[in-house]
């Protein structure tokens, strides 16, 4: 079995923090806990028994997931990851989106499960599906909302999901880690049928990527064979994130509504940037922590990051990570202070690479 890669993950921890402007990250920036008044320190108790479950009901509760509760994981790619070894086969495929998430495309090869690819379109989600599966296809995952660009997947486009998977006999992978990036109630699409698995953490909207702590939503059968592979991994996420994530839970909508002020505030400085004139396409107006901006040339994103990186002191994602190197994907999460320089270091590298010059610094 081929070992997967992380070239992604792999450049996301050593590259972006090389640079004076960081446009890579997609999570929101880290709130400072004490200065809000939240808790930001946890014990090491002398006994866990019952806490983990605690948590579970209660990150349960809080979005509705099928039977009050959660499966709490080591972060959010641990929660994938097992999904992927708990409900597939060797030799089974996974159908994966285009663009799209590299770890998505990389763990199920751990599991001796290979992978398939479609476009994800703004809506039709289930007919582009639909037309990709193979005869091996036992798992569709896709994202809510979409990573890199920040597209919502639709109810009816869920809902359709929903139907072909019953139909086909599918399982349904949803990452909702974005999810609540939307001024919207809380919820799962794990609700919509046994079909369905949802993986979430806290990191990338709640800015509290150090607690590494994620979850799955699912049917009790679901948990239940997610479990099983969980204590061949991890066993269980650190008993201080458990005591940290139990302290911040009854504040997480103070921290989503801070998130909720970051993005308002750089949603319209990126929507005012945009204009006929860029050199690329932005497919979608994002309504999450990224944006995508797509090149006509075949791997003019790619070009553009290493173009940046040199010239500028500026890190966007390339787009070979999410398997298209005509794109680039831009952080939407920055605090505002650390977004506006950012953005106007991003129009000053786009014009001094369309026009083959060195970068001019404004006055």
């Amino acid at each position: 079995m081929p070992l997967p890669t992380d070239h992604h993950l792999t450049w996301a921890r050593i590259e972006p923090a090389r640079h004076r402007h960081n446009l890579a990250p997609s999570e929101v920036d880290a709130p400072d806990l004490e200065a809000l008044g939240l808790p930001s320190r946890a014990p090491l108790p002398r006994s866990a028994d019952g806490l983990q479950a605690e948590l579970e009901r209660v990150l349960g509760a809080r979005w509705s997931a099928p039977g009050g509760r959660v499966a709490v994981t080591a972060g959010g790619s641990e929660a994938n990851a097992i999904v992927f070894g708990a409900l597939l086969e060797p030799r089974d495929e996974v159908l994966v989106e285009t663009p799209g998430y590299e770890p998505h495309r990389e763990a199920p090869r751990l599991f001796d499960v290979s992978v398939r690819r479609f476009e994800r379109p703004s809506s039709g989600v289930a007919a582009a599906v639909e037309a990709a599966l193979g005869p091996a296809t036992r798992m569709v995952v896709v994202t809510h909302l979409h990573n890199p660009s920040g597209v919502a997947l639709s109810g009816a486009d869920a809902r359709a999901l929903g139907d072909l998977a019953e139909r086909r006999g599918l399982w349904i992978l949803c990452d909702e880690i974005f999810r609540d990036a939307l001024d919207e109630p809380r919820g799962t699409f794990a609700v919509l049928g046994p079909r369905w698995v949802a993986t979430s953490s806290l990191t990338k909207v709640y800015g509290l990527g150090g607690l590494r702590l994620g979850w799955i939503a699912g049917s009790d059968d679901v948990l239940s064979r997610c479990a099983r592979v969980q204590n061949a991994l991890s066993a269980s996420p650190s008993v201080p994130s458990i005591v940290l994530a139990l302290a911040l839970a009854p504040h997480l909508d103070t921290l989503r509504a801070r998130t909720h002020r970051i993005l308002a505030a750089n949603h319209a400085r990126w929507a005012a940037w945009l204009h006929d004139d860029l050199p690329f396409t932005s497919p979608a107006c994002p309504l999450g922590t990224t944006a995508w901006a797509v090149f006509p040339s075949e791997d003019g994103g790619d070009a553009f990051a290493a173009f940046a990186s040199r010239h500028a002191d500026l890190a966007v994602t390339p787009g070979r990570f999410f398997a298209d190197p005509r794109g680039f994907r831009v952080a939407l999460g920055r605090e505002p202070e650390h977004f506006a320089p950012a953005l106007d270091t991003l129009r000053h590298a786009l014009a001094a690479f369309v026009a083959g010059e060195p970068i001019r610094e404004s006055p």
